[in-house]
């Protein structure tokens, strides 16, 4: 199994994305992309390291997280296993308001 990566390109514009979609299968990050004070667009992309080399090829600005498996695995172990709430005995609490 390869290496999952996280990569950020600063790309021009939509023709400069499909670009890099076409060359590599990577999976874009959700939301819109923000912009930086040169208007290029920052944009995320997850994929393996193999494919995330392709892109990375095109010539755009990138900067590439290869810890980012590590960090994901992490973050997972933080997740409860158990049932935090015991089976509605105990209330959540957080932010949420009551209608």
């Amino acid at each position: 199994m390869s290496t999952l990566v996280k990569i950020q390109f600063w790309i021009p514009d939509q023709k400069a994305l499909f670009s890099i979609l076409s060359k590599a299968k990577l999976s874009l990050d959700c939301g819109s992309p923000r912009r930086d004070g040169e208007g290029n667009f920052i944009v995320t992309a997850y994929g393996n390291l193999t494919e995330a080399n392709k892109a990375t090829k095109l010539g755009y600005k990138f900067e590439l997280d290869k810890n980012f498996e590590k960090t994901l695995k992490l973050r997972q172990k933080e997740i409860t296993k158990g049932d935090p709430f015991q089976g509605g005995k105990i209330a959540p609490k957080g932010l949420g308001i009551k209608r």
